[in-house]
């Protein structure tokens, strides 16, 4: 944010009473003090002025993110589609080379993650997370180029080089666009078109294998040219669009062309005065200085580290099946087509099961119960892929496919980032759990193997065994976050200096230090 809050004075709000933890009614007028333009500026607005400008936001600046994520997801698994197609034979590469590449993109995005983050931070999102688009959009069409393993090699690696730094950055900016209590279900639909991205590729991918022969290309080569004119499309609409601040809605193209904006004067003051009344921290410029300190911190943090565990387990535990999905269902009999609509459904459910998800962490302020029965869902799904019947097993297999668990990590990474109490170290926590996730991406396709077909035996016992650890450290990191969160409410009563301490506050009014 563009403006610094300086408190004077008593914050008045006219009470009419409370509808659920944190709300207020509409009619209740809150104020908060600001700095614009040099000058300190008293704004009072309603919980109902507020919802309104909160919705152009919604309309606005999230699906923006949210498309250029889709993207990204796409362009990442759109692999699944290419190795259905020609393209192994058309390029002398093998399955196990094809898995080497893959591994590279994971691998470039890992390299660049914390420095590209901290470039953001240097020069802003409103002018990185687009040229960010661009370019790996147009790396994503130069990859209908490759003939050898050489060429797949430096094409995955430079794609993953290209897209370091983007999701924790885009987590991070929205996280400093609304508040503590609208965070997950903002995160889970940030994560909403990527959970559909298995479905949105599966069916491009069918889509342009129809191509084949059209403009003397491979239909191979059609899904890598039109999802990176695609990617580069969303982000020229994301330079249009993104704002350095709420104060600055009314510069199209990083300020190059000037119109009146999607936030009135008042609108941005409001905005930017109910940011600062739930998180004063957040009052820092856009731009900001990250130090060693702020690195090491959240690096060396013993906390941290069980959501890393998760998200590297958790994740992987079934990050083979985004690259291999649609492979291992072709493999029991079906047409390569027929293969990637069959592989289409699966994401679109877990993507709406993800965004309750969402909805309910915000509400109840609970994530290691939600977190505890997904995993539970995906060993479920994972067992019945592992034992089902040889006789039945197509039907099997693609019927277990269906049971997707439903997309978590944006409640995981949620439940990381509110533990955080300065932006420097929210900034790094996101940009250091992204990573972590993409260097899951390393290992995560190698498990399936061409020795290992048709049944992949190996495969989902490694599955199992990572859904496996990922449910015991969730269990045991919720044991330990709310038995802390017990202790500091209990020393809270006899030390009331401990309150600076809280993270939040439940609706009977006790305040927290630990999220479980």
């Amino acid at each position: 944010m563009a403006s610094t809050v300086e408190k004077k004075g008593q914050i008045h709000e006219e009470e009419a009473g409370t509808s659920d933890e944190g709300s207020f009614h509409d009619n209740t007028r809150l104020e908060q003090w600001i700095e614009k333009d040099g000058q300190q500026v008293l704004v009072s607005w309603t919980k109902a002025e507020e919802a309104a400008i909160v919705r152009k936001a919604d309309f606005i600046l999230l699906p923006v993110f949210c498309l250029m994520f889709t993207w990204m997801a796409i362009d990442r698994t759109n692999v699944s589609g290419v190795l259905t197609s020609t393209f192994l034979t058309d390029t002398g590469i093998s399955k196990d080379q094809a898995n080497v590449g893959v591994s590279l993109l994971w691998l470039g995005i890992v390299l660049l993650e914390i420095p590209a983050n901290v470039i953001l931070h240097r020069i802003g999102p409103h002018y990185w997370i687009p040229c960010q688009v661009i370019l790996w959009g147009l790396i994503e069409v130069m990859q209908h180029f490759v003939n050898s393993a050489g060429g797949w090699y430096a094409a995955r690696l430079f794609l993953g080089l290209a897209e370091s730094g983007f999701i924790p950055g885009s987590l991070y900016t929205l996280s400093r666009w609304y508040t503590q209590d609208e965070l997950a279900r903002r995160t889970a639909i940030f994560f909403f078109g990527p959970s559909l991205s298995s479905s949105f590729g599966s069916l491009i991918s069918a889509g342009a294998l129809g191509l084949t022969g059209q403009g003397g290309l491979k239909g191979w080569q059609w899904i890598f040219i039109i999802c990176g004119v695609c990617t580069m499309t969303a982000g020229v609409i994301a330079f249009c669009i993104l704002p350095e601040s709420p104060h600055k809605t009314n510069r199209l193209f990083g300020g190059l062309i000037p119109w009146r904006g999607w936030l009135s004067d008042r609108e941005a003051d409001v905005y930017v005065a109910r940011i600062l009344k739930a998180d004063p921290a957040k009052g820092n410029h856009s731009t900001m200085h990250i130090t060693w300190n702020d690195i090491s911190s959240v690096v060396f943090d013993w906390r941290v580290w069980p959501y890393l565990i998760v998200c590297l387990s958790g994740l992987q535990s079934v990050g083979g099946l985004a690259t291999w999905g649609a492979v291992i269902i072709e493999s029991l009999g079906f047409t390569n087509v027929d293969a990637n609509l069959l592989n289409a459904p699966a994401p679109i459910v877990a993507a709406f099961l993800g965004v309750a998800l969402g909805w309910a962490a915000d509400r109840y302020k609970r994530f290691g119960p939600l977190m505890i029965g997904v995993a539970i869902w995906t060993l479920i799904g994972l067992i019945a892929l592992f034992v089902g019947c040889p006789s039945s097993l197509p039907k099997v297999r693609v019927v277990a496919n269906c049971l997707e668990p439903p997309c978590w990590q944006p409640i995981n990474v949620t439940w990381l980032s509110l533990s955080m109490k300065t932006p420097q170290k929210r900034a790094i926590a996101y940009a250091f759990y992204i990573g972590c996730s993409n260097l899951g991406g390393t290992y995560g396709s190698q498990v399936f193997r061409s020795s290992d077909a048709p049944l992949y035996r190996t495969a989902w016992t490694a599955c199992i065994s990572l859904g496996a650890v990922w449910l015991l450290v969730l269990i045991i990191q919720s044991t330990i976050n709310y038995v802390s969160d017990r202790r500091f409410v209990r020393r809270l009563r006899d030390h009331p200096e401990l309150e600076s301490e809280a993270l939040y506050t439940d609706s009977r009014g006790q305040k927290h230090r630990y999220y479980w």
